[in-house]
């Protein structure tokens, strides 16, 4: 059966009417799919992600470790947060869960008080992951299963603004996997494992420090 022309042209504007309405309805969610920001973790083990600085009035040094979250999609990323998601601690040449870990946010660089962050698109932010002092007693665990011999050695100690007396506030010596996330508003979330290993000595010299203290 072959169609007339004011039959083509009514199929036609059905044909319109109908893609008008789905625009209508899906446009504003099918571009931001389409256009919508992307997130990516970025780390090394060499300034100015992990550096030497100084702490408080007295200046005490502290090496400092950081990572990067970049937005590297077209609009921007809102109300990104940074949660330490789980450790794991080597025993026995395995890599074992720290049971019931209760999620905690790290805090982005230089920002004190808001988990949340907007990452605007082509911009990089820096999260602290934890920091390292010269001497045991400049940091002392929160965590009530902390033994006193154990409250002795020097920590890497997570940049959490909570703590929780329950679990880990710090790392002592040894070796560890790291699972760090970054949620967002209106992109997906990302996660990556950092494995660390900490002898528990301090060195003045960052590319000595770099040894005894390995993130990769």
């Amino acid at each position: 059966m072959t169609m007339n022309l004011l039959e083509i042209i009514s199929l036609i504007s059905t044909i319109v009417t109908f893609l008008a309405v789905i625009v209508a309805l899906f446009g504003a969610r099918l571009w931001q799919f389409i256009d919508k920001p992307r997130l990516e973790i970025l780390f090394k083990l060499e300034p100015p992600y992990c550096h030497k600085t100084g702490m408080g009035n007295d200046k005490i040094p502290v090496y400092y470790f950081r990572f990067i979250v970049k937005n590297i999609g077209k609009t921007q990323a809102e109300d990104c947060e940074v949660f330490l998601e789980s450790i794991k601690r080597k025993v026995n040449g395995e890599f074992i869960f720290y049971k019931n870990f209760t999620p905690v946010n790290l805090k982005w660089s230089g920002i004190r008080e808001s988990f949340k962050r907007t990452i605007f698109q082509g911009k990089e932010m820096y999260c602290d992951l934890g920091k390292i002092m010269p001497h045991a007693e400049y940091y002392l665990s929160q965590y009530v299963n902390v033994t006193p011999e154990e409250q002795l050695q020097n920590k890497f100690v997570f940049e959490l603004p909570e703590t929780y007396y329950s679990q880990w506030d710090c790392l002592l010596v040894g070796e560890y996997i790291i699972t760090v996330s970054v949620y967002s508003k209106n992109t997906n979330k990302i996660t990556r494992d950092f494995r660390l290993s900490w002898t528990g000595v301090w060195r003045d010299e960052d590319t000595e420090m770099f040894k005894e203290l390995n993130i990769v």
